[in-house]
């Protein structure tokens, strides 16, 4: 490669020269140019002073002394508890606010057991109570149900129709007959032979 004239040697021509792979013209250049000189003595300084220092490994039991220092944060959850326990526990106030605290928990929770224990009586009537009511709501309910069905204008029509059994026999017969009809006027619409459509370029 023909080497253009008034340019310096780049860096990386400086390590083709450090390797020992720079070119023929390059290497004339840095024959006759002082400062590319310069420079590639300097790289070749820092390369041998690199070269010659001393490999170093860490002492024994290293990574142990370091990860022995190294704190591990808490999660977050421990945290607040800890900070929780801190502020209940910081004064004699805050423990004697939360000793009552549990005792009034621990002392209700007793007290239902204990009522319900001796009540047993009690909470069977209150069971048969709200079953009765239950059975009450659902009656009314069902009688308000039945009520808005009677009201309806087409609730005359159908209960005169079953009072009645020939005028229940004869619409049954028209309704059969109705269904069958149109079943028969499907299926010859389903047996019609299908007409072959002509291509249109045909």
């Amino acid at each position: 490669m023909t080497r253009p004239p008034g340019t310096h040697l780049s860096p990386e021509e400086i390590d083709s020269w450090l390797s020992g792979t720079l070119a023929q013209d390059w290497q004339q250049h840095l024959d006759q140019c002082q400062a590319c000189l310069e420079r590639a003595r300097t790289e070749r300084e820092i390369v041998d002073g690199i070269a010659a220092l001393p490999l170093i490994s860490p002492a024994a039991g290293f990574s142990d002394r370091v990860m022995a220092a190294v704190a591990i944060p808490d999660p977050f959850a421990i945290r607040s508890l800890q900070a929780t326990q801190r502020r209940l526990f910081a004064t004699r106030k805050s423990m004697a606010l939360a000793a009552s605290l549990t005792l009034l928990l621990l002392g209700s929770m007793a007290g239902s057991i204990a009522w319900s224990l001796t009540h047993q009586e009690t909470l069977a009537n209150i069971g048969t109570w709200l079953q009765s009511q239950g059975g009450q709501v659902a009656w009314l309910s069902l009688r308000g149900l039945a009520s808005n069905l009677i009201e309806q204008p087409w609730y005359g029509g159908i209960r005169s129709l079953l009072d009645n059994p020939m005028q229940l026999a004869l619409g049954s017969a028209l309704a059969s007959s109705v269904y069958l009809g149109g079943l028969l006027i499907l299926r010859r619409l389903l047996a019609l032979p299908t007409q072959q459509v002509a291509h249109a370029g045909m």
